[in-house]
């Protein structure tokens, strides 16, 4: 299974998200649907991690 970290800015950055005034977002999600965001690449990369050795498990 793949997890993609896909950086996103401007209109690509959801709503509720645009609306706090977030100007990047990293979206984490994997081939199951999860869907995390994170406004800090090096926490997105973890989690990414994380969740690819879960799925290896």
């Amino acid at each position: 299974m793949a997890v993609a970290v896909v950086r996103l800015e401007g209109e690509d950055i959801p709503l509720e998200h645009r609306q706090s005034g977030t100007t990047v977002l990293f979206r984490v999600k994997n081939d199951e649907g999860a869907v995390l965001y994170f406004e800090d690449e090096v926490e997105a990369a973890k989690s990414a991690v994380e969740l690819s050795n879960a799925e290896q498990s």
